[in-house]
């Protein structure tokens, strides 16, 4: 019997070893409840899938235990595959980790690679009860000690692109230098990491909410994976509610098939709360618009500050975003986007419909401008009237601000929460003083008189002299013409537009030959500095063209096609060489024959 028992206590001691060699018991202390800095009502027991869109160089997988011992194997997947996870609880990190900054307990999971074997989801590689900071590494979902993973603290952000700035060269001997770019909206927070002289690229979004990664797309050395959420979706059950920064006149409301609704206005310190209702068909008698059915539909009130008590002004049901666009002004023309771009999937065609929305009812000149969350669109009519400047959310299409006028109506809103994107102007003025920009002038014209003085006093001394005085003050203008001459053409220099880009990403290329032959290419980037609307060229087509210097480059020839090429951005023409022209996230450049 005694035998039996030491049996049984063996049995189990040696199931426990196992237990604890794969992972399935944390050698931690676990925390029962999600500590305070995350995400109270994160879903601990729901299953987090994400979608593989980019995957290049199978990986090996290191834990955190000393070598030799730390080798897990192999992974891999590919573009329709899976990743999915699950979390186990919040411990302590592990005794040997290589470093996170994350205090303790951090979030531990399991996770499982799927690859896609051609529709079919196939298991990869799986393990259990892994810490963020060990997963984040494998995956290389972080950089230095910023080791974000599948999860970050909800209650500071500050704090977090603070933490995330700080990591771009931490000063350790094994420590990555590279530039940090940090950028919050209302439902995302961005960081990306670029290391200086190329090597790892990391950009990761995070949900504000709930902490959950909800898009990435790194690189380092060959080994490359972009992935996206498919448990995130916009929370259309909530309110949005906008903040007054401006008001001016009073408007008019008019719907599609009854006319005028009454009048509305609102004040500084007032709201706008939107409430979303649906996604249904445009109104039949819609004025038009160019976004395609279905759109979104709101509920939406209007709410004055009346010596700081909230009062509401105008309320009206269920009406659709192209109504609510025009009502308030959220749009140009037939481009009304109102509150929600239902289609920010496809943002090409949602900046295509920009620009070519730039001339109908009224003309003017669009703008587009993009940052890795938000795209800002602008409408300046000719010759003045309305001027309308529109900031939506990239990943999610809804508004973030709004800055609008036409006659004497003028609306600036932002929604709660937002920090306005200030952009940054597209030309750098070098200030230089102006008397060393004459200086050179002012020295030609004193050796000139010099000379003419001289040459008077001499004519007197020596009246041979004064007989050849008229050559010589032609000899004199001349030459002080000349080099006025030189200086002034040696100081022409054509300048760069923008700032010189590392990367420009989201670009689109149109190439029309002129014969009915277009050519277009979509959502590429460029690196290496190599960033110029000739570069963009030059990566999609055989290119011929003569090199002018400092002036430029004069493009010639492009596929075959020899004649008079040029090129505009955002369907405006800089006017200047392509190769001085710098380009930025989401242009879109156009090369036109003839």
């Amino acid at each position: 019997m005694k035998s039996t028992k030491k049996i049984l206590i063996i049995v189990g001691l040696l199931g426990l070893v196992q237990l604890f060699s794969q992972g399935i018991i944390p050698a931690v202390k676990a925390n029962t409840n999600i500590p305070t800095p995350y995400y109270q009502d994160l879903d601990i027991n729901g299953t987090y899938v994400y979608n593989v869109t980019t995957f290049g160089t199978e990986a090996g997988w290191y834990n955190f235990t000393p070598w030799p011992n730390s080798y897990e194997g192999q992974w891999k997947t590919n573009p329709g595959g899976q990743i999915k996870i699950n979390f186990t609880g919040f411990y302590a990190k592990d005794s040997n980790d290589w470093g996170s900054i994350f205090g303790d307990p951090i979030p531990w999971l399991d996770i499982e690679i799927l690859e896609n074997d051609p529709g079919v989801l196939k298991p990869n590689f799986t393990l259990n009860n892994r810490s963020n900071s060990e997963i984040a590494r494998a995956l290389t979902l972080g950089f230095n000690y910023f080791q974000s993973g599948f999860l970050i603290p909800t209650e500071n952000f500050t704090q977090i692109k603070n933490i995330a700035i700080n990591q771009s060269d931490p000063g350790g001997l094994y420590d990555i230098i590279g530039d940090v770019r940090v950028e919050e909206t209302y439902n995302f927070i961005f960081i990306g990491f670029d290391q200086v002289g190329d090597g790892q690229e990391t950009y990761l979004i995070y949900d504000k909410w709930t902490g959950l990664l909800v898009w990435a797309k790194t690189s380092y050395l060959g080994y490359i994976l972009e992935i996206q959420s498919l448990n995130f979706t916009l929370d259309y059950s909530s309110s949005f509610t906008y903040d007054v920064n401006d008001f001016g006149g009073k408007s008019s409301w008019y719907n599609f098939t009854v006319g005028l609704e009454g009048y509305w206005q609102t004040n500084i310190g007032g709201e706008i709360i939107v409430n979303f209702t649906g996604f249904y068909n445009k109104d039949p008698n819609d004025w038009g618009s160019v976004f395609a059915s279905p759109i979104a539909w709101f509920d939406i009130e209007i709410v004055e500050n009346s010596s700081g008590f909230l009062t509401s002004n105008f309320t009206i049901a269920n009406r659709s975003n192209s109504e609510i666009a025009w009502a308030l002004t959220l749009g140009y023309n037939n481009y009304q986007p109102g509150f929600l771009i239902s289609i920010m999937n496809n943002l090409t065609e949602v900046k295509k419909l920009a620009l070519q929305e730039a001339t109908g009812y009224v003309t003017g000149i669009v703008n587009i401008e993009e940052t890795d969350l938000a795209l800002k669109i602008s409408f300046d009519q000719t010759g003045g009237g309305q001027k309308t400047l529109l900031i939506y959310e990239k990943w999610t299409g809804l508004l973030l601000w709004a800055n609008t006028s036409i006659g004497n109506y003028s609306l600036n809103i932002v929604i709660e929460g937002y920090e306005l994107w200030v952009s940054v102007e597209d030309t750098n003025i070098n200030k230089t003083n102006p008397f060393l920009t004459y200086l050179p002038y002012l020295i030609i014209v004193t050796i000139s008189l010099f000379s003419i003085v001289s040459l008077f006093g001499a004519s007197k001394i020596n009246t041979t002299i004064k007989h050849y005085n008229k050559y010589f003050l032609i000899a004199i203008i001349a030459t002080a013409s000349f080099t006025s001459f030189f200086v002034f053409s040696s100081s022409i220099n054509v300048s760069e537009v923008n700032q010189s880009q590392k990367v420009a990403r989201n670009l689109t290329l149109i190439v029309d030959y002129g014969n009915g032959t277009i050519k277009t290419e979509g959502n590429f980037e460029l690196t290496d500095y190599n960033t110029t609307a000739f570069d963009a060229l030059a990566k999609w087509c055989n290119v011929e063209y003569s090199d002018f210097g400092g002036m430029g480059i004069l493009v010639e020839d492009i596929d075959g096609i020899k004649g008079n090429w040029r090129y505009s951005i955002d369907d405006d023409f800089p006017g200047v060489s392509s190769d001085k022209y710098n380009l930025k996230d989401g242009n879109i450049i156009k090369w036109v024959f003839g």
